[in-house]
């Protein structure tokens, strides 16, 4: 209480982590203004009324001077470019700008896992906390996969395992989490960072922080993440390498899941038999397995986990069968390497891709290349569809069908009867819907309505 007492904090935007922001340090006597760009009109009337019982001021439709100089530090909502105007100037001020997650770890006496890297970030979150509760541990998710960590501290918990984002560590100077673990790194969010190696280096940021009495598990098979450089105690994991038998960390061998802690090597699973599809999801489970592990986690308890795993909503999500054609909701995928992902976790069976979106205007050469080995027809959709097609045609795929609508491609699909149906856009979703998860749930609800016709018929 007496930290915050009187101190003057602005908040920079009133998404989940704004809000949880604000609610954390108004209670414990901060003076909070809140700065939102988007008009007052668009913004709850619940939670403007929550903004007024915590006394928070709060202005809406612009960043105004009046915030910048009313604060002693500035908490920053994921999403605000550190190259936009506002944070420009904030900083010019000489006070700190930083993340809920950096905020957070400043005040939590619990012990934070920080998982982050460009795809697989919210599947292996969802799977170590499941894993460390399978072991008997309080270790709830928290951070970019939905509940803000600030709304966790005062609860009592084992670990919180946070998902973490490239535009949070951008603003997390001294974010030094007890396990971080980092899965892999491909281009995104380029223009975010102004460039690749701003991005490298946000991701870097964690483990630079790191002590020798803290622990980075780290993927062997990401040259740029093998590279990392950190005080931490290295845990690695590999599906294509065997390690030293010095090393210690977890690996796939004879098709099996292994891990190596304390120079005895344990056999988790079979790959065959874990529950979630696809080569990228053993890595996860690699890294989820391997965080638990140095979390106090028992591997008995850990295979039992694995078992009752259910992966998480628009991430390779079956929906249903119609007509013997099975329909997957992989939403989440917004770039084309968690496109080329989910194609690959269908090997040997050609699948009808639904692709398209908001493009990214990343190369598509290699999602090109795997496209053409693995689908028997693409459907695309969006504002993405030309510069799709155009690359598509000139790389050798044949069966190319431009539809106007998320349901025309549903039923295009279905009619085509070419295997499995996959919506994995390789695109962000901001054209036609508010967000990857709206535009999973528009698809789902097509399936199952067009589920309900048939069975009417039959």
């Amino acid at each position: 209480m007496v930290r915050w007492k009187q101190r003057k904090v602005t908040i920079y935007g009133l998404g989940r982590s704004g809000l949880a922001a604000a609610r954390y340090l108004s209670e414990r006597g901060a003076d909070v203004y809140v700065s939102d760009s988007q008009p007052e009109s668009k913004v709850a009337d619940a939670t403007i009324q929550e903004l007024k019982s915590l006394g928070v001021k709060y202005e809406f439709g612009e960043h105004s001077l009046q915030a910048i100089r009313f604060a002693d530090i500035f908490v920053v909502s994921p999403g605000i470019s550190p190259y936009s105007d506002v944070i420009q100037m904030s900083r010019k001020t000489g006070k700190e700008v930083i993340s809920d997650i950096e905020l957070a770890s400043r005040m939590a006496d619990i012990p934070i896992i920080a998982i982050t890297g460009t795809n697989g970030k919210s599947t292996t979150t969802a799977l170590t906390s499941h894993l460390l509760e399978a072991c008997g541990f309080r270790a709830p998710v928290c951070g970019n996969i939905g509940v803000p960590i600030l709304s966790l501290l005062d609860e009592k918990h084992d670990f919180l395992v946070a998902e973490v984002s490239s535009f949070q560590l951008e603003y997390s100077p001294t974010f030094a989490p007890f396990i971080s673990v980092w899965l892999n790194l491909t281009p995104d969010h380029i223009d975010w960072h102004k460039g690749i190696d701003n991005y490298v280096d946000a991701k870097r940021r964690m483990f630079k922080n790191q002590q020798m009495n803290q622990y980075a598990v780290l993927s062997m098979d990401d040259v740029v993440v093998a590279a990392t450089s950190t005080m931490a105690e290295v845990f690695p994991f590999s599906t294509e390498q065997s390690f030293d038998e010095y090393i210690q960390g977890t690996y796939v061998s004879d098709g099996f899941v292994c891990c190596r802690r304390s120079m005895t090597d344990r056999v988790v699973m079979a790959v065959s038999e874990l529950p979630i599809k696809g080569q990228h999801n053993v890595e996860n489970v690699l890294a989820a397995v391997g965080a638990t592990v140095l979390a106090g986690g028992d591997i008995d308890r850990i295979k039992e986990g694995l078992k009752t795993f259910k992966n998480l909503e628009h991430r390779m999500e079956y929906v249903g069968t119609i007509d013997g054609v099975a329909f997957y909701n992989d939403s989440k995928a917004t770039n084309t390497v968690s496109a080329i992902k989910a194609l690959e976790s269908f090997p040997g069976e050609p699948v009808v891709l639904i692709a398209g979106g908001k493009d990214k205007g990343t190369s598509l050469t290699e999602f090109v290349h795997v496209v053409r080995k693995t689908a028997s027809a693409v459907i695309l959709i969006g504002e993405a569809t030309a510069r799709f097609e155009n690359e598509l045609r000139q790389g050798g795929v044949q069966n190319i069908y431009p539809v106007a609508s998320l349901d025309a491609a549903v039923k295009l699909g279905a009619q085509l009867n070419q295997g499995p149906v996959l919506l994995s856009p390789a695109c962000a979703s901001f054209d036609m819907f508010k967000d990857y998860e709206e535009r999973g749930r528009v698809f789902k609800d097509i399936v199952r309505a067009r589920l309900k016709e048939v069975a009417q018929k039959t």
